[in-house]
């Protein structure tokens, strides 16, 4: 049987085939930045977790309560279903309510609702979030935070490792030292228009996309010119790559 003949449809996932999975790359080297989640989510509410729905809304909250600079972490419902990427995950309104009445039922999130206003709020079910839903019922709820911004899950465009992985080649060691020094050294937006140039001129590797961001460096970024003279003579930076003059 080839695979993808027999996919068992359940309920929460998507059917998901060789053909429409979208391959994960790696984690990068200096993509360090965590959510999180404390040891009873693994001993304790993982066991209680029956879809993979709820498991993703669950691990989005948790993701984007670390993201929040107030010092009273909710979730309002808004927050949840104007997020696109979190709502072509679940579904659609009515899965995304259905969900969060079940990790309420299960004592793992709270929800209330404030005076005077019709929209639903959402904590976890943890120390602050217990004073959170105690302080509204007893009518002592004071959120003096600023206005709250828009946080909103989006895949994260690819850093110079990325780039360097897609257009140049495998990354050893050695690379990975020299592109960490340069992205210390260069603007994000340079360096990617250095390697899609180098990419064009079928100059697949870093010496020629570093020249590139040297004559920019000394020169200027906008002298088009200068960019133009780039060009010219590719062989030049490829013998010089080599250690050749």
């Amino acid at each position: 049987m080839l695979p993808g003949d027999d996919i068992r449809k359940v309920k929460g996932i998507k059917t998901v085939t060789p053909q429409t999975t979208k391959l994960f790359k790696g984690f990068q080297e200096d993509n360090l930045d965590l959510v999180r989640l404390p040891e009873t989510f693994f001993s304790q509410i993982l066991p209680l977790i029956n879809s993979l729905t709820q498991l993703r809304l669950l691990l989005y909250f948790f993701w984007h309560i670390e993201q929040q600079e107030s010092s009273i972490r909710l979730l309002k419902y808004s927050d949840l279903s104007s997020d696109p990427t979190l709502m072509a995950m679940i579904g659609n309104e009515t899965t995304l309510r259905e969900n969060l009445e079940t990790l309420v039922r299960m004592g793992i999130l709270f929800e209330a609702q404030l005076p005077g206003e019709q929209e639903r709020i959402y904590f976890i079910n943890g120390p602050q979030g217990r004073a959170a839903v105690k302080a509204i019922e007893d009518g002592q709820w004071n959120n003096t935070d600023a206005e709250r911004k828009p946080i909103q899950l989006t895949d994260q465009q690819p850093n110079i490792y990325g780039l360097y992985e897609e257009n140049i080649g495998p990354i050893t060691p050695l690379i990975a030292e020299i592109l960490k020094e340069d992205e210390k050294t260069y603007p994000e937006a340079w360096i990617k228009e250095a390697i899609e140039i180098a990419v064009k001129r079928n100059a697949r590797n870093w010496k020629y996309v570093q020249a590139i961001l040297e004559r920019w460096q000394v020169e200027g970024r906008g002298n088009e010119q200068n960019r133009r003279n780039d060009s010219q003579d590719p062989s030049r930076y490829r013998r010089s790559w080599l250690g050749k003059k």
